[in-house]
């Protein structure tokens, strides 16, 4: 007998769209109904996720036997890293951080950019729903994975009544003219924060002096601020770009300054677009559980933000972790190469529904899934949290489930 379920929430990418139908028998998925094909390959994973055998190193073990090394590498450890909780359901990253305190760790999500821009100077956010609703004029700034969203698209145009929105894209790359476009401005990576100083300067009256900014010009400047002055609520989507490099939170910061002083005379908000495949991440799970959403430290006995210091990829490259827990979905993404070198030669553990290729976890705890095979709730990328159905039944434990149960032997141990 088959099941129809309406509006299911898929957690295949950033998006998080609500309104997927699926057909199950009871035992595995027979059909979703959607385009997307990150999507489709979410849902496709069901069946894999569901003959996965807990593992120490090569040799399938008991749940009991994988927990109880586990939990020996942890308490062993010195400097415990625990990393990942990409698509990982919000019980789950609770659960993450309270094992965390519990083993005095570092805890990261990945965000430490952003998380340094928003200490220093805010974060000025809405929801997609307003952006529908009110938005008149949207910047798209190496975002355009999601301006080219099918069902992003269809999200805006879906607004009562139409809006007359302009859009603007702005990137390292050429962007195709096309009729959905009114302005198109190539931007070189040196450039962004040379470009966000002159706009606040040109929307202050102020003139510009000196030569024109490399691959920048007046003229274009001029025309984005013009774009801007006559808004009324202006959005920027910024890409997973501007959390890379050295001076990541310094753009970041720069921005939030921007968006601050447009908001004196206009509403104006900015979304960060996380990286394709990708879900909010356990940012703002950490941020209400610890009052930090990166880079948080468990060591003293209370949690400290350590954006120079605990940070995953700075702990793997200067050698400092001496075990790291994985969790969640591809838990790697980010990493650098001599992050992963260090992975290789520390206890490894992973929580997941899909086995790592590239390296050999020491223990594998496979977990359901949730959304598919356990109920709960996920953050979209603007911030809202959305239901997670049960769908199917599955031999695994949940994420925060498979935690639970290894802080509990951390705890009698």
């Amino acid at each position: 007998m088959s099941n129809v379920f309406e509006d299911i929430t898929c957690a295949g990418c950033y998006c998080v769209c609500d309104d997927i139908q699926v057909t199950t028998d009871g035992q595995q998925i027979i059909d979703v109904q959607t385009t997307c094909p990150q999507g489709q390959a979410w849902f496709e994973q069901a069946r894999q996720s569901e003959t996965l055998q807990p593992q120490i190193g090569k040799d399938a073990v008991s749940r009991e036997d994988a927990l109880a090394r586990a939990a020996e590498l942890l308490l062993n450890a010195n400097a415990p890293l625990v990393f990942g909780m990409n698509q990982s359901a919000t019980d789950a990253q609770r659960a993450a951080v309270s094992l965390a305190d519990r083993l005095g760790a570092t805890i990261d999500s990945g965000a430490t950019a952003a998380t340094r821009a928003l200490q220093q100077v805010g974060e000025a956010s809405c929801t997609l729903g307003e952006v529908r609703s009110r938005a008149d004029l949207i910047l798209y700034w190496d975002a355009e994975e999601l301006r080219l969203n099918e069902k992003h698209r269809q999200s805006l145009a879906a607004g009562e009544p139409a809006l007359s929105r302009k859009i603007v894209t702005l990137g390292t790359t050429t962007t195709a003219q096309s009729q959905d476009i009114d302005c198109a401005v190539t931007v070189p990576e040196e450039g962004e924060i040379d470009l966000i100083w002159r706009l606040r300067a040109l929307l202050k009256g102020i003139d510009l002096d000196g030569p024109e900014p490399t691959g920048l010009s007046i003229p274009e400047m001029q025309q984005l601020v013009s774009l801007i002055q006559q808004s009324r609520y202006m959005v920027c989507f910024y890409g997973s770009s501007w959390k890379q490099g050295t001076l990541a939170h310094r753009k970041l910061e720069a921005l939030s300054l921007l968006v601050r002083e447009i908001q004196a005379e206009r509403r104006c908000h900015a979304l960060s677009v996380p990286a394709a495949g990708q879900t909010k991440g356990a940012e703002p799970v950490l941020a209400w559980q610890t009052g930090y959403a990166a880079a948080v430290n468990f060591a003293a006995g209370y949690p400290r933000f350590a954006p120079c210091e605990s940070t995953t990829i700075r702990m793997l490259e200067k050698a400092e972790a001496d075990v790291c827990l994985l969790i969640g979905a591809d838990p790697l993404a980010g990493l650098a190469e001599a992050a992963l070198n260090h992975l290789k030669q520390i206890p490894l553990i992973q929580v997941g529904s899909a086995r790592l290729k590239d390296i050999q976890p020491d223990v594998y705890l496979p977990a359901g899934i949730s959304g598919i095979h356990h109920a709960g709730s996920l953050y979209r990328f603007d911030g809202t949290p959305l239901p997670l159905r049960a769908l199917i039944a599955a031999p695994q434990l949940s994420e925060a489930e498979i935690i639970a149960q290894l802080e509990n032997l951390l705890t009698t141990s």
